[in-house]
């Protein structure tokens, strides 16, 4: 039995390594369900990191009319550790940083943004960073807003 135990260890280590990986990630304003395109993945594993970015086309834009506060929900898997996001007016917005940033903990939450009012468009980058047992990284995605007064 002592002669196999290193093979079970390899075993269960190969197992655990393939558990987790990145989650799937919701965003829905007042029960609308906003659709995202992929921007970039971070994958890193013990050996390595493997980067990925994309130029996103065509980012569909939602218009919702959420009564006030305008709130975003974020759920994700359960390797989901934290959101992270940046706001920007305008489509497409102007040269410049974001008009806010924040961060969620956890794999779901709210955010109530105070720059979001109505009659106005918005792209959102949303970053989620995850970790599984041996792996861990990030995936980020873009999405568009018109908020409407309700």
């Amino acid at each position: 039995m002592r002669t196999r135990l290193p093979l079970a260890l390899i075993l269960v280590a190969i197992l655990l390594a393939s558990c987790g990986g990145r989650p799937d990630v919701t965003v829905s304003i007042a029960g609308t369900t906003v659709p995202m395109v992929l921007s970039s993945t971070t994958d890193r594993t013990g050996c390595s990191i493997m980067h990925g970015d994309a130029i996103p086309q065509n980012v569909p834009l939602t218009t919702v009319r959420p009564a006030p506060p305008v709130t975003l929900r974020f759920e994700a898997g359960p390797s989901a550790t934290e959101f992270r996001g940046w706001i920007y007016e305008g489509d497409p917005p102007p040269p410049g940083g974001p008009i806010e940033e924040f961060t969620v903990p956890g794999r779901g939450g709210t955010y109530a943004p105070r720059s979001m009012t109505p009659g106005r468009t918005y792209q959102v980058l949303l970053n989620v960073q995850w970790s599984a047992v041996v792996t861990s990284g990030e995936v980020t995605h873009v999405f568009r807003l018109r908020i409407e007064p309700p």
